[in-house]
C-alpha cells in the first residue's frame, strides 16, 4: 500500500512539474502575443490610412468641382455673352432655391439692370394692347373630330391628349366651352394654400391645373399669398400688376386676355377671374419670342379661334421627362391652335388633376404636390 502511494506521489510530482510551461516557452507565448498586436495595429493603420486617403479624394473632387463650378458661373456672369448671361440669370430665378447663385459675383444693382433688361426686351416683343379677340366657330366633323385633329370620342365636351417631344413628355385638356373655365382659390389668403385636388374637391370641379405664382419669401412653398393682380369670380386680390411677367384673364364670355393689365383695364373689359405669371407665349395670333430658358416643368394656358380652352402641363426634372422651355411650350400652344397663351407658374408647382386623379408625375419633393394659392378649374 504504502508503495502504491509513493507511485502516485511520483506521479502527481511529474505531472505538476509538466503543467509549469519553460522559459523558452513562455518567451515563445510573448512573442506570439507581440506578433498579434503588431498585425492588429498594422490592419488598423491601414484601414485608417483607406479612409483617409478615401477621405482626402472626396474633399479634392468637391473642391475641384466646385471651383470649377464657380469658374464656370464666373465666365457666363462676367463673360462677354449677354445671351448666355441672361439665359443663366433666368434659369436660377426660375428655380426659386437658387436664386442666390447669380449673387456670388452679381452685386444687387448688377442684377436688378440684367433683369430689368430682360424685361424691357420681353416688353417690345409684347402686344400690349388689351386684347379682345372674337371667338369664332371651327367646322367639325361628324365624328367629332375637330380642326386639329382632337376628338371629343364622348361628347362630354373634354378632351384629353398626352403630348410628347423632344426631352419631354406632357398632357393637354381641351376644354371646347371656355364658359365652363374658372380661378379657384383657397378659402383665405395668408396661411397655406390648398393642393390642386382640395381645389377641384372644393369647387366641385371635374379637373385643372396650377396657375399664377406665390409669394415665398420664406422658402417654405406655403402657396398662401398669390403674387401679382388675382380676380376670382369678380373679386380682386393682390392688385399690384408689376410684379409679375404677364396676365391672363377670363372675361364674362369665356374670352382669354393676355399681356399687361392693371386693375382699371380688367374692369374696363368685364375681367371675372384672372392671375399672373409669364412670359406671354401667343398674343393676338401671333408668337411672342419668349425669352431664353432653361427645360424644367411647365403650364401654360391658351384660347383656340373656337373659344375652347387649351390646359397643358410639362413633366420635368425626372427620367421620363427632362422637361421644356419657353419656346417648346410656344411651339405646342401654336401646334395646337392657340391664338392667345402664356405661361403659368412651373417647377415644383406644375400639376394637372383629372378624372379623380393626378394625371402628370410632380417634380416636388417627395412627389407630392405643393399648396397653391390658385388654379384653372373647370366644371
Amino acid at each position: 500500500m504504502k508503495k502504491k502511494n509513493k507511485k502516485l506521489e511520483a506521479q502527481n510530482e511529474l505531472d505538476v512539474t509538466r503543467a509549469e510551461p519553460t522559459p523558452e516557452e513562455l518567451a515563445a507565448a510573448e512573442k506570439e502575443k507581440e506578433r498579434q498586436r503588431l498585425r492588429k495595429k498594422l490592419r488598423h493603420k491601414r484601414a485608417m490610412r483607406f479612409w483617409d486617403r478615401l477621405a482626402g479624394f472626396i474633399i479634392v473632387t468637391v473642391l475641384v468641382v466646385g471651383c470649377a463650378c464657380l469658374g464656370l458661373e464666373y465666365v457666363i456672369l462676367k463673360g462677354p455673352s449677354p445671351a448666355l448671361r441672361s439665359m443663366f440669370i433666368s434659369t436660377m430665378d426660375e428655380t426659386r432655391r437658387f436664386r442666390f447663385i447669380p449673387q456670388i459675383f452679381l452685386t444687387a444693382d448688377e442684377l436688378a439692370a440684367e433683369r430689368s433688361t430682360a424685361e424691357a426686351e420681353t416688353d417690345l416683343a409684347t402686344n400690349k394692347e388689351l386684347i379682345t379677340v372674337a371667338a369664332k366657330e371651327e367646322n367639325k366633323s361628324a365624328d367629332h373630330t375637330d380642326a386639329y385633329g382632337l376628338v371629343d370620342e364622348d361628347g362630354d365636351g373634354i378632351i384629353f391628349q398626352e403630348v410628347k417631344g423632344n426631352g419631354y413628355k406632357g398632357y393637354m385638356i381641351v376644354i371646347l366651352d371656355p364658359t365652363r373655365v374658372f380661378v379657384g382659390k383657397p378659402d383665405s389668403y395668408g396661411g397655406v394654400g390648398l393642393t390642386l385636388e382640395q381645389m377641384v374637391q372644393k369647387y366641385g370641379a371635374l379637373g385643372g391645373i396650377n396657375a399664377g405664382g406665390f409669394k415665398d419669401d420664406g422658402g417654405g412653398g406655403l402657396g398662401g399669398e398669390p403674387e401679382g393682380l388675382t380676380i376670382v369670380d369678380g373679386v380682386a386680390y393682390s392688385l399690384d400688376s408689376h410684379t409679375t411677367e404677364g396676365f391672363a384673364g377670363l372675361d364674362r364670355n369665356g374670352i382669354l386676355h393676355v399681356g399687361f393689365y392693371s386693375y382699371d383695364d380688367c374692369v374696363a373689359n368685364d375681367i371675372v377671374h384672372a392671375v399672373s405669371f409669364g412670359p406671354i407665349l401667343v398674343s393676338n395670333g401671333e408668337p411672342v419670342e419668349p425669352p431664353s430658358s432653361s427645360v424644367n416643368p411647365r403650364t401654360a394656358i391658351g384660347q383656340r379661334a373656337d373659344g375652347a380652352i387649351i390646359m397643358l402641363v410639362i413633366d420635368g426634372r425626372q427620367v421620363h421627362s427632362i422637361g421644356a422651355t419657353y419656346q417648346d411650350m410656344m411651339d405646342l400652344m401654336l401646334d395646337y391652335g392657340a391664338i392667345n397663351a402664356i405661361n403659368m407658374d412651373g417647377g415644383s408647382s406644375t400639376v394637372m388633376y383629372y378624372d379623380n386623379r393626378y394625371v402628370n408625375s410632380c417634380s416636388a419633393e417627395g412627389g407630392q404636390p405643393r399648396p397653391l394659392p390658385d388654379a384653372w378649374l373647370f366644371k
